[in-house]
Order: structure tokens, then sequence, then C-alpha cells
């Protein structure tokens, strides 16, 4: 995407680039040293001298940044992320297995709060699932969908982050080696958990109730 300004198109524009046509030094990869998603790729490119064709362009400028879909894209990413909560709480629980520690009642007690959140983030995502469906095409509840995507977003945030502290607590430093699963899933999801502007969305979401404070009561 790219922000241009002519006659015809004025906005946030997507658009498809060959990158064949780019030179190597042109791309700069060393920049991107992520502590999590090491697989992952974002570079900084520099465009000078590339001549876009207009058949080149992806839909209309502006359309990226269109309400609902962009805030409630939101819902999308927090799939993720829970996703990864339930491999942490998988592997906790295979751990604990292996160390024949599943009969203690302190770690019985982290895994009871590990799955309690694991089954929340279930449901907030499936009932946002539901709006999103419902809503998105509708016109007249996009101030609606994009408050529920947004509380869908910060409480799985949330939900990961209590999975990892039980989990954490759970398997202890034998558990968290650097070649372990479990300390590559931590690093991929600590990474991944940070998207952009979670107090702004938090902030969002209470001027969302206080305009309107029966919401979403069915």
């Amino acid at each position: 995407t790219g922000n241009i300004k002519t006659v015809e198109r004025d906005g946030w524009q997507m658009a498809i680039i060959d990158m064949d046509r780019i030179s190597k030094d042109q791309i700069d990869k060393e920049s991107w040293k992520p502590l999590g998603m090491k697989a992952s790729g974002s570079f900084t490119v520099n465009f000078d001298g590339y001549q876009l064709d207009e058949s080149k362009l992806l839909g209309e400028s502006g359309i990226y940044l269109k309400q609902p879909y962009f805030n409630g894209g939101a819902i999308r990413f927090a799939a993720v992320q829970l996703g990864g909560a339930e491999a942490i709480a998988e592997h906790t629980t295979n751990y604990l297995k292996e160390l024949n520690r599943t009969d203690d009642p302190f770690q019985q007690l982290r895994l009871s709060c590990i799955m309690s959140a694991v089954m929340s983030g279930r449901l907030w995502l499936e009932q946002a699932g539901k709006y999103f469906d419902s809503w998105v095409n509708e016109g007249n509840h996009d101030e609606d969908l994009i408050a529920f995507a947004n509380m869908t977003r910060v409480n799985i945030e949330e939900i990961c982050l209590t999975v990892m502290d039980n989990s954490n607590r759970c398997v202890g430093a034998r558990g968290l080696m650097e070649t372990g699963n479990l300390g590559r899933i931590f690093r991929d999801l600590t990474f991944y958990l940070r998207q952009p502007a979670p107090d702004a969305t938090r902030l969002n979401v209470a001027k969302f109730f206080i305009n309107n404070p029966s919401a979403f009561h069915e």
C-alpha cells in the first residue's frame, strides 16, 4: 500500500509490485531482527525509479482503510493469537504429563486457569464471527461491529498473557530452553501480540459504551 494523491486517486492504495524489478541494493533486509516470528520478513524498500502501471492497482484508493473491514479485521489476527495460546496450553499439559506432575494440585490450579482462559477466547471469537457474518454488509451496524472486534482483540491479548504467565509457572526454567517448542511459541506469540495502538483501542471501546450503554443486549 502507498498513500497517493492524484487527480484520479486520493488515499491509501493497494498495488501489486514486481519485486524482480527492484535491485537487491534497494531492499534493506538487515533491519528486521524480531525476537519472535523469525521466519517472517518485513523489509524497507526504496522504490525510486519504479514505474507502477495502472493495471497493477488493486481496488479504489482508500479502500484499504474502509470500515468496518479494517478494524473488523482484528478478529482474524486475534484468532491466530488464540491459536498460539492453545498451542502453549497443549505443550504445557504434555510437558507436565511427561514429568508425572499432573497430580500436583498447584499445577492443576494453573492448568485450570489456562484452559478457562482458552475457552473464554473461543467464546469471544465465536461471537465475533457471528456478528461479522451478520453485520459486515448491512451498513447500519458498523460501529457495533468495530466495537466488538476491538473488545475481542483486547480480551484475546489478555487471555494470551494469562496463558503464558501460568504456563511459565507450570514448566519453570527447565521447560523454557531455547531449543524447546515452548520457548519458540512464547517468543512468537509475545511478538505477535504487539499489534498497533492497544491503548487507543481500549479507549475506543470505552467511548462506544459511554454512548451506547445498552449495546449487545440480546
